[in-house]
């Protein structure tokens, strides 16, 4: 690629080897919208809730059952374009022929390429025109602002070029989206058998070298719950020079991360309660059972670090437990049991630090094999982090590239 010259019909990133000014046309001249009605029978039934959102993709199998709902027939290469609520970027490209049910432009390529089309739509420039819509309570695109819209296209093979690299791009982002789904899926199974089921004392699962029976601990018996920052009021945070571990942190993270701790004001007289590597931290509170008591675990050593007032600490003393161990297992289906026995509530549910001091749990007998749990969980997480900071980057490339592959 290079950077496109300072002419006005060119964009600013370009593939090697073309140049000359992009052609000034109406959106009309390249798009025709169908607009048949049709009803036929065994075909697929596209409806506007069935696209993913800006991914050009569908959110369930559409082959297993057809519907005889009538809508506007498409055939494969024929843009669906939800003209409801524009910028949520409903779109889809099928490769194959159906009905198209719903708030759905039909469009036909008539002098672009198919795919070079599809990301025309998506582009800044389209969205703008896409989102001047008629209506207020139901907004929907204008046909007619559209289609009297002027956009530059290049020549065909300048098109082909932009619309291959932005389904390799595409494909990149898929096969991520993929990867992390299925990493999440390991884990999800994993939390499942290696650790005891209800009435069990083993695991279905267990590390080589491990055997007997796991004991059940009370976790009163092995730690103390402390607090979070009290006497605060909202001129306090954004401020200052120490920091503290947010509501949102806890509830997302199975370990703490320390990049986006945030600042508290809290001056040198004031009693609070500063945190330390291999504390553990619980959620008092949730609209739902199954969120109630989400456990994290801080692996860092830090300074000047406090919890949120909506979470409670718990500080181990007993050399015996390791402190991650203890995290996953109250992240995974035995912790979720425990804690959605323990919330009470109607339409909030709360945690009572009491009744759970009173709670027991499994634990391996030997340290070494609560670590090798941990760590392999550890690994999972910092597997499917990676996997998931790549989809956002490559994700910010393809918008980027949008905004200056196209003018």
């Amino acid at each position: 690629m290079n950077n496109g010259d300072k002419k006005m019909n060119v964009p600013r990133i370009r593939f090697k080897g073309f140049d000359g000014e992009w052609k000034i046309t109406s959106f009309l001249n390249i798009a025709e919208r169908i607009s048949i009605l049709a009803n036929y029978r065994n075909l697929p039934c596209i409806e506007y809730e069935d696209i993913i959102s800006g991914e050009n993709a569908l959110n369930k199998d559409i082959f297993t059952k057809h519907t005889h709902k009538k809508g506007i027939a498409f055939s494969a290469n024929d843009i669906l374009f939800g003209k409801l609520r524009p910028y949520l970027l409903n779109i889809y490209l099928p490769e194959f022929s159906g009905i198209a049910v719903g708030d759905f432009w039909v469009l036909r390529s008539v002098s672009v390429l198919p795919k070079f089309l599809l990301f025309l739509i998506f582009t800044p420039r389209f969205m703008r025109v896409a989102n001047i819509s008629c209506g207020s309570k139901m907004p929907r695109s204008d046909w007619a602002l559209v289609s009297e819209s002027e956009f530059l296209v290049p020549s065909h093979d300048e098109q082909q070029s932009i619309a291959q690299y932005f389904s390799s791009l595409d494909s990149l982002i898929k096969a991520t989206e993929k990867k992390i789904a299925s990493l999440r899926q390991v884990k999800e199974a994993s939390l499942q058998a290696m650790f005891p089921a209800e009435g069990e004392t083993v695991p279905k699962v267990r590390f080589k070298g491990f055997g007997g029976e796991w004991k059940r601990i009370v976790v009163g018996d092995v730690g103390n719950t402390f607090s979070g920052l009290t006497g605060k009021n909202k001129l306090d945070f954004g401020v200052g020079e120490a920091r503290y571990i947010t509501f949102l942190n806890v509830l997302n993270n199975a370990q703490i991360d320390t990049d986006i701790l945030e600042y508290v004001n809290v001056s040198k007289d004031e009693r609070q309660n500063d945190v330390r590597i291999g504390d553990l931290f619980f959620n008092t509170s949730s609209e739902t059972p199954e969120e109630v008591g989400m456990c994290s675990v801080l692996t860092q050593d830090v300074r000047s670090v406090y919890l949120n007032s909506f979470c409670f600490g718990f500080r181990i003393s007993d050399s015996g437990l390791c402190p991650e161990y203890m995290a996953y297992l109250m992240r995974g289906p035995v912790g979720r049991r425990i804690m959605s026995i323990l919330a009470q509530g109607a339409t909030r549910f709360n945690l009572s630090k009491n009744n759970f001091l009173k709670a027991s749990i499994p634990c391996p007998q030997n340290y070494t094999e609560q670590q090798k749990i941990a760590s392999y969980f550890t690994n999972l997480d910092k597997q499917i982090t990676i996997q998931t900071k790549r989809l956002e980057k490559l994700k910010l490339i393809k918008s980027a590239c949008l905004d200056a592959m196209f003018v």
